[in-house]
């Protein structure tokens, strides 16, 4: 048993509800990055996130409020977190190991011919903050986490951001920037998955200038 399991055990197996749907998110094209809290105490959270006006009210906040999207992203890679362990051998009974955890799901992708001075230090400032992203994919849905009341998406906790340096790319390839994270155990049990109404994420969502 997982030390993450319940005591007592409730009375009958939960039921799996199949509703006939498949959920699978292609490629990750860009980021919406956000503060997981506006404030010390008050989480970020955008209500009706379908619709452009949602979105452009925190691309324009100046407070931790604000969001801001990312250039396009290339070679998404996703490694989900796997089983922690403990025993094996004559540690545990028969051998067998104990599931005590997970592992966290790492993230990463590159910025290619990224200018410097504005995108990549931009970016790395970001790796100070408490950040979360949005996620929106080559159909031009945005993901993110369940928010606290119908409809409403956070965004997804991100920690051990990190910003690489330029990579000369040479003769055969373009010059390139490797960003990363890691997702916490369990990061995808409320996911999110926003169709919008109005707009499309990829091409409509602009950053203001300024701080």
């Amino acid at each position: 048993m997982s030390l993450n399991c319940g005591c007592p055990v409730a009375t009958a197996l939960t039921a799996i509800v199949e509703d006939g749907c498949t959920e699978n998110l292609g490629q990750i094209q860009k980021v919406i990055f956000q503060r997981v809290f506006a404030d010390p105490v008050v989480k970020n959270e955008v209500t009706l996130p379908a619709v452009l006006a949602s979105w452009t009210s925190h691309l324009t906040a100046t407070g931790g409020t604000r969001a801001v999207i990312s250039p396009y992203l290339s070679a998404p890679t996703t490694e989900p977190g796997t089983a922690r362990v403990y025993g094996g051998g004559n540690a545990t009974v028969g051998g067998i190991e104990m599931v005590v955890g997970a592992t966290p799901t790492s993230f990463s992708a590159m910025f290619l011919g990224a200018k410097q001075s504005t995108i990549v230090k931009t970016l790395k400032g970001y790796m100070c903050e408490a950040m979360g992203i949005y996620l929106v994919n080559e159909f031009g849905k945005i993901v993110g986490t369940k928010g606290s009341v119908a409809g409403a998406v956070r965004p997804i906790p991100i920690y051990r951001m990190f910003v690489g340096d330029k990579k000369l790319g040479g003769l055969e390839e373009p010059d390139s920037n490797l960003m990363e994270w890691h997702f916490a155990p369990n990061w995808s049990d409320e996911l999110t998955v926003i169709s919008p109404t109005d707009f499309n994420p990829l091409s409509d969502l602009v950053n203001s200038g300024g701080a």
